[in-house]
């Protein structure tokens, strides 16, 4: 499965992360032969200053645009490099672990067309009950409106089968993409897969 190094590019939507970007960054780049990191109008560094030396893309929104513009970004950016069978998110703010992403690679062997979801552990008692009920709450919206059943549909750590996803026309620029990224790719009969 080391194969999938080169046909995955890790996308890291940033905005004020300084903290954690670097250290992110160069997990994923252990993981994986290309990160794109995608600096959404970032006020607290220069993303380019703290990735020098790492051979990391850079793409710059000059004022915020919201995630989903971010990842939007991302798709456009990587649509027509052939190599590239699935960009794979998280979150730079290190609520993800890059080791995680070799789990995804059964997934993508077995196919170039799944939406796979990471799911974060929400069983333990450090999970607040607020997060516990808004992650089930939008699992049972997202089925009632698609019928697509999925652990934690509020999940940044996903994968998406890029020449599949860049065909869908999108609405939502912030947050919300998240959801409707879901919706749409259900409705245009994409497979999902959770990710434990």
């Amino acid at each position: 499965m080391a194969g999938f190094r080169n046909k995955v590019c890790c996308v890291i939507p940033v905005f004020n992360n300084a903290a954690t970007l670097r250290d992110i960054a160069s997990r994923c780049l252990e993981q994986l032969d290309h990160t794109l990191v995608v600096d959404d109008g970032s006020t607290d560094c220069s993303p380019a200053e703290l990735l020098a030396g790492l051979p990391v893309r850079i793409h710059r929104h000059e004022r915020n645009l919201g995630k989903g513009a971010a990842l939007l970004t991302a798709i456009s950016l990587l649509k027509d490099n052939p190599g590239i069978e699935y960009m794979l998110t998280l979150d730079a703010d290190g609520q993800h672990y890059p080791e995680d992403i070799p789990l995804f690679f059964p997934f993508m062997e077995a196919d170039d067309y799944s939406m796979l979801i990471g799911c974060l552990d929400f069983s333990g008692e450090h999970v607040p009950g607020a997060s516990k009920f808004g992650r089930s709450f939008s699992n049972f919206w997202l089925k009632v409106e698609t019928g697509i059943d999925v652990a934690d549909c509020q999940s940044g750590f996903r994968a998406y089968p890029i020449r599949y996803i860049s065909r869908l026309h999108f609405l939502s620029r912030h947050f919300d993409f998240e959801a409707e990224v879901l919706a749409r790719a259900g409705w245009g009969n994409l497979e999902f897969h959770d990710v434990h």
